[in-house]
């Protein structure tokens, strides 16, 4: 009687970098999913395809895993919004409306990636890595609004203090997005990006002459 042999079961052997990026897409998920609590170790390993005891081949912990996602999430959206900005060309008030557009795309206000951006703020309230990251992150952003905005001042005729206008700006952004996130149904992404350059054309209608 002749027998049949069962084939060997394939492994995928992926690189270290590969293997890194993957614990850090799950990190996300997780966090999205379940939130800082709930992503522990085990769901984030479960999750990548690994065993939890290989986490510590490419990270010294969790900790250091969650501060890398955050990083990489923060480079991943800082880059799409400096594309918007900086794109030579655009006018001022181009840019600015491309980058409502990025600011507010589905990619950053969708449940998924909303989720994320909670658990991180939630982290951000007690871990101090996390806080200088945040930080950093939103100086770099009205660094970036600057440029765009003051050209926009000259435009219209008129003066301004970008960097303080920006740090207005962002509080708006911010305040929008959290409530399309609680509340997407009574926030369309159209409207909310009428909203915020109306803000912006009005504050510029107010502002001083050059």
């Amino acid at each position: 009687m002749s027998s049949r042999s069962t084939p060997a079961k394939k492994y995928q052997r992926l690189a270290a970098s590969e293997r890194r990026q993957n614990l850090i897409a799950a990190a996300l998920d997780c966090l999205s999913r379940l939130g800082p609590q709930g992503a522990g170790v085990r769901e984030i390993c479960e999750r990548a395809g690994v065993s939890p005891g290989l986490l510590r081949h490419y990270f010294d912990g969790k900790d250091e895993l969650i501060i890398e996602a955050y990083r990489t999430l923060t480079r991943e959206y800082h880059g799409n919004l400096r594309e918007a900005l900086t794109d030579p060309a655009k006018s001022a008030e181009q840019r600015l409306r491309s980058f409502f557009d990025a600011y507010f795309s589905s990619q950053v206000t969708g449940e998924e990636r909303a989720g994320t951006y909670i658990a991180f703020w939630t982290l951000g309230r007690t871990d101090p890595t996390i806080q200088r990251i945040q930080r950093s992150a939103y100086r770099r952003l009205r660094k970036l609004l600057a440029p765009a905005l003051n050209e926009l001042a000259e435009d219209r005729g008129v003066r301004i203090d970008a960097e303080q206008v920006a740090t207005s700006l962002i509080a708006l952004l911010d305040g929008f997005w959290l409530d399309m996130c609680v509340d997407p149904k009574r926030f369309s992404r159209a409207k909310t990006r009428a909203a915020c350059w109306d803000w912006l054309e009005t504050f510029l209608r107010g502002s001083r002459a050059l």
